[in-house]
């Protein structure tokens, strides 16, 4: 048990991570990549909704 709730602590830290890198970053940015906003809109929805399902097993 103990194990997944740490998988799952890291994956919330990988989706916080990698929405302040590519999404936050892309509104900071004087050019906006449209490519690079849905991919890490896309691959933070995937990691939160794989960390909630994770989480929720305890």
């Amino acid at each position: 048990m103990e194990r997944r709730a740490n998988l799952a602590k890291a994956l919330y830290d990988i989706g916080k991570l990698t929405f302040a890198a590519l999404v936050i970053g892309q509104f900071i940015s004087e050019s906006q990549n449209y490519f690079v906003l849905i991919g890490g809109l896309g691959f933070t929805i995937i990691v939160f909704i794989v960390a909630y399902k994770i989480d929720g097993k305890r």
